[in-house]
């Protein structure tokens, strides 16, 4: 099941230093490398993009989410595991999460340096503007 293995994928980055345009587990992952990685190991295709700024701005990285072939939009309420969190940080949806089951999120989280997981709380939880499910995570 692809949802199980984008999660097992995530956690296995625990810990992994935050870094802009990080692709590379154990060594640097930004919240989109985290995505890329957790998605390609489940055999999702992904157009992955370089060069992009540190805070996307006119709602581009939305637009990036929407063209993904291997995604779709799924309701915020039937968020499940394995599903990618689009984030709002500040007045812009600037940021990648993955739900890792439950109440738990997973993501590669500047403001601590690294790669975490933890409960989605209400403030959390309000910040999210879209849910993006993997083809076949059901």
């Amino acid at each position: 099941m692809s949802a199980e293995v984008i999660v097992d994928t995530a956690r296995a980055c625990l810990g992994t230093p935050f870094r802009h345009q990080g692709r590379l587990p154990g060594v640097g992952l930004d919240c989109a490398g985290l995505a890329v990685v957790a998605l390609r190991s489940a055999g999702v295709e992904v157009r992955d993009l370089k060069g992009y700024s540190r805070t996307p701005h006119d709602d581009k990285l939305r637009q990036v989410l929407n063209m993904q072939p291997g995604l779709s939009i799924v309701p915020k309420a039937e968020m499940q595991a394995g599903d990618i969190l689009l984030v709002r940080i500040g007045s812009q949806p600037s940021h990648i999460a993955i739900c890792s089951g439950g109440e738990y999120i997973i993501h590669a989280y500047e403001q601590v340096g690294r790669v975490v997981e933890h409960r989605l709380d209400p403030v959390w939880q309000a910040q999210i503007v879209a849910v993006y499910r993997a083809g076949d995570t059901q």
